[in-house]
């Protein structure tokens, strides 16, 4: 790489923890600056893997990055085919017909949430293992589906409800009632498979009634040091650690 090459984000990039880094789907102008993050994993919230791109293919086979993707709707595409159908309204009723009432009542986003709670699932299954990182999570812009998924990781480090909002707002402008029930009703029981609790992340809290099979009992002893605090008011996730050792 020149000296000269320059280092472009993708959009929206930041990083929600150290080695753990967020942001829209990476394009070839992007590559120079993501090959400065010493990636191993990539999780793709998009409806198609990122290997599809050519150009992140090559750059992940040639930097060892492995690719998790994890199916999704893309919502860039829902706005713009919502905005679409409404500008042919207009356009409708400029040529004679009466326009729709709907057509100057409709400004902000009422469509449920474009993913279900198994893809946070799924994420938190994945990332709570501290070998996976550093690590890159991505949608198609970096903003609504990414957000939702963090957000919902917040909750398991017990953030308030404000601070999660605030940072939600940071990255989509605005809010919806769908949104917001989506991320105040994360509160399911997760199943953790074949991790030990020693390799989980350390900025995900256990609580003191998470549970633990009896293949983890053993490491009880070893947690002592580990950070771990009571219930919380209020419905939270829990994590339910099933094995004690990696297979």
């Amino acid at each position: 790489m020149s000296a000269m090459t320059p280092l472009v984000t993708p959009l929206s990039f930041s990083a929600i923890q150290a080695n753990f880094y967020r942001g829209s789907y990476p394009r070839e102008i992007n590559i120079p600056f993501m090959g400065t993050l010493g990636l191993k994993y990539i999780v793709s919230l998009t409806p198609e893997p990122l290997t599809n791109d050519p150009s992140m293919d090559a750059f992940c086979k040639a930097k060892g990055i492995h690719n998790i993707h994890i199916e999704c709707s893309d919502e860039k595409g829902a706005k713009d085919k919502s905005k679409s159908k409404d500008k042919s309204k207009e356009k409708a009723s400029t040529n004679g017909s009466a326009p729709e009432k709907s057509t100057t009542k409709v400004k902000r986003k009422k469509k449920p949430v474009p993913i279900e709670y198994d893809v946070v699932i799924r994420c938190i299954q994945f990332l709570i293992d501290k070998t996976h990182y550093p690590c890159y999570i991505h949608c198609t812009n970096g903003e609504l589906v990414t957000s939702l998924v963090v957000a919902c990781l917040r909750k398991l480090c017990y953030w308030s409800t404000v601070s999660i909002f605030n940072e939600y707002l940071t990255y989509t402008s605005s809010i919806n009632i769908y949104e917001r029930n989506f991320i105040e009703n994360f509160n399911l029981e997760i199943e953790i498979d074949n991790l030990d609790i020693k390799d989980k992340v350390p900025w995900i809290t256990i609580r003191a009634n998470d549970n633990f099979d009896s293949g983890s009992a053993a490491n009880h002893s070893k947690e002592t040091n580990m950070k771990r605090i009571g219930s919380f008011p209020g419905k939270l996730p829990r994590l339910n650690f099933r094995t004690g050792m990696k297979s």
